[in-house]
């Protein structure tokens, strides 16, 4: 959760005001490669990491649910935990840098258009485009899928078996709504974006949906703006708070209005 926040906070810090830049001035400035290449890593590589990190996060939170004891072991925990955030981190890094920074081929910056028409060369490449495309974007969202409806069958057919067990069943189902919250944000503007990709790498014409394309793009930046607030709402000290204040103004006796005589 920690590294998605971080990079949910690179992405607003740079991305969207680039966007707004871009917006106001109807061209990126400063209109260098550097821009664009920045703009790129961000737009692309960040984000798909994000969608990679969620993914793992999904079967993470169903190994710590159902399978907590390999986690209670030191080497366990550092196979099934530290370990694959690692590799996934190295593995973004290093592929993203690659394409976009020292990329087999020539890119073509366009600076009329936004993110530099955010269409690095390596996409043409049968491939690199394909593997980003399908790997690092539609892979993830259909692991975040279906790890979700997992955990909600599991839950459905052991919830007798935890509810005898309260303080194990209330520290699961936090997580269990937590991952699920997140997961139907993540899912509603990424899920049709991915599947119009999809069809589109089937033979689709890139022409069909191009609209429908871009909307569901500036939804995206909706996942990260109110992903904080979703794992904020989890949090029982803040939670607390809200309750403690709401019950507070709901209780605040109301001051009658004093009519002087004139």
């Amino acid at each position: 959760m920690i590294v998605m926040l971080i990079i949910g906070l690179i992405i607003e810090l740079v991305d969207i005001p680039f966007y707004l830049k871009f917006l106001h001035s109807g061209i990126v400035q400063p209109s260098i490669p550097f821009i664009c290449m920045l703009w790129w890593f961000i737009d692309l590589g960040l984000y798909n990491g994000f969608t990679i990190i969620m993914a793992w996060s999904s079967l993470h939170r169903y190994l710590f649910i159902f399978h907590d004891q390999i986690f209670l072991q030191g080497k366990k925990r550092f196979v099934f935990h530290y370990l694959p955030l690692s590799i996934l981190l190295l593995y973004i890094l290093i592929f993203y840098i690659y394409v976009i920074i020292f990329p087999p081929c020539k890119n073509i910056f366009d600076y009329t258009l936004p993110v530099c028409n955010d269409y690095p060369c390596y996409l043409d490449n049968l491939v690199l485009g394909i593997w980003d495309s399908v790997v690092n974007g539609i892979l993830p969202i259909f692991i975040i899928c279906i790890f979700s409806v997992v955990i909600l069958i599991r839950v459905h057919y052991q919830k007798r078996r935890l509810v005898n067990q309260r303080n194990q069943w209330r520290r699961q189902r936090k997580m269990i709504i937590q991952l699920i919250s997140s997961s139907i944000l993540y899912l509603i503007p990424n899920v049709p974006l991915s599947l119009l990709i999809l069809a589109h790498l089937c033979g689709l014409p890139e022409s069909v949906g191009v609209e429908a394309q871009l909307y569901f793009d500036f939804l995206c930046y909706f996942v990260v703006i109110l992903y904080p607030l979703v794992c904020l709402s989890f949090v029982s000290e803040v939670r607390k708070k809200m309750q403690l204040r709401r019950l507070f103004l709901l209780q605040r006796p109301q001051r009658n209005p004093i009519v002087t005589p004139q």
